[in-house]
């Protein structure tokens, strides 16, 4: 009997250190929407500045040039495990919440697949509906229709430094009530995105203000 309450303690211990480590740096952390995404990028992030700064240090030419090599192979490294990370996990119908007053309605917000994301950027890809049809000011109808976004946690923080721009691109279009289109943008910072809850659809003149 002791023995075996003793096998128990000690299993015990050993998955309380197990839960230790993987919470202290062992493990990547994880966001409820993004999954693994913002750590991956923040590990890479981390290691990049630190080789940086050596770098940055270095009094030796042989050593930085080895320094400056390794800095570009971790960033291609960085690069593709992110790219490999979206395509075995893909990021659709991510939460958001339309506070501007736009000319057509937010329907649905993912990672876009079209294009790479990268550490440092995230390519998003938003599907509206115009609810009138967008004339311009100085006739006829517009040739591009613009969203504004920020990503916040729960608290309604924002978690980047800028806003994120979508737009339709610069094609010939017009936009007629009851279209769905898509627009496709990115916002800077992912190692920021830890504690992301959700995307916050802003007007131009908040934009013009945080920008």
């Amino acid at each position: 009997m002791k023995n075996s309450l003793k096998k128990i303690g000690l299993a015990t211990i050993s998955l309380s250190i197990i839960f230790l480590l993987t919470n202290c740096g062992g493990g990547t952390s994880t966001n409820e929407y993004l999954g693994k995404l913002p750590g991956i990028a923040k590990k890479y992030n981390e290691k990049i500045d630190k080789k940086e700064k050596e770098l940055k240090e270095c009094t030796d030419m042989g050593k930085a040039f080895k320094l400056d090599n390794e800095v570009k192979s971790l960033e291609d490294e960085a690069d593709k495990a992110i790219e490999e990370y979206l395509v075995n996990n893909p990021l659709i119908a991510l939460p958001f919440e339309q506070k501007a007053d736009y000319p057509f309605t937010i329907q649905e917000v993912s990672v876009n697949t079209k294009y790479s994301s990268s550490i440092s950027r995230l390519k998003l890809i938003t599907k509206v509906k115009i609810d009138q049809d967008i004339k311009s000011k100085y006739g006829g109808f517009e040739k591009t229709i613009f969203a504004y976004v920020i990503a916040v946690d729960k608290e309604g923080n924002s978690l980047i430094k800028r806003p994120g721009v979508f737009s339709s691109g610069f094609g010939k279009q017009e936009f007629k009530k009851g279209m769905e289109v898509e627009l496709s943008g990115s916002i800077d910072g992912v190692m920021n995105l830890g504690k992301f809850d959700k995307f916050e659809f802003i007007s131009r003149e908040e934009y013009n203000k945080l920008k």
